[in-house]
């Protein structure tokens, strides 16, 4: 599988200090869509608030790879981009959540599409925990 993906590279602009414009924007929508999906969970709406915690994992882990290489891959796979996270930055927390946390990274990984366009449900156990891992992402990120 890694040989099919390029290598992420530091982008120049990135070391000497000026940051791309869409850094912010991704790392502010991630934030919202974490808080949108915080609220979502208490409005019981457990399908869109799982689909607003996708979102916000998946725009949290493009602000790093973009922080890090300057780009980030056309992907929506929240394992995949996580992945390519833990690799670049090393973190161990990053990479154990991978391992230990699967089953949670697949359930939000398949609503990103399921919640929109099929009926589906989930239990506020579940969305729980997938708040609990976005969490856990964000802290060792320094996504706040």
């Amino acid at each position: 599988m890694d040989a099919e993906r390029p290598p992420l590279r530091p982008h120049k602009a990135l070391i000497a200090g000026h940051p791309s414009p869409i850094m912010e924007f991704l790392k502010n929508n991630a934030l919202d869509f974490f808080d949108l999906g915080k609220r979502l969970l208490t409005e019981g709406k457990y399908n869109l608030s799982l689909f607003s915690l996708e979102q916000a994992l998946q725009l949290g882990l493009k602000y790093s790879l973009v922080s890090t290489t300057g780009s980030f891959p056309k992907t929506h796979d929240v394992v995949d981009l996580l992945r390519r996270v833990s690799e670049l930055t090393g973190n161990k927390r990053l990479e154990e959540t991978l391992t230990s946390e699967i089953s949670t990274l697949d359930l939000l990984k398949q609503a990103y599409i399921a919640s929109r366009y099929f009926p589906s449900s989930y239990d506020r156990g579940a969305v729980e925990r997938a708040l609990r891992v976005v969490e856990v992402v964000f802290t060792e990120l320094g996504i706040s």
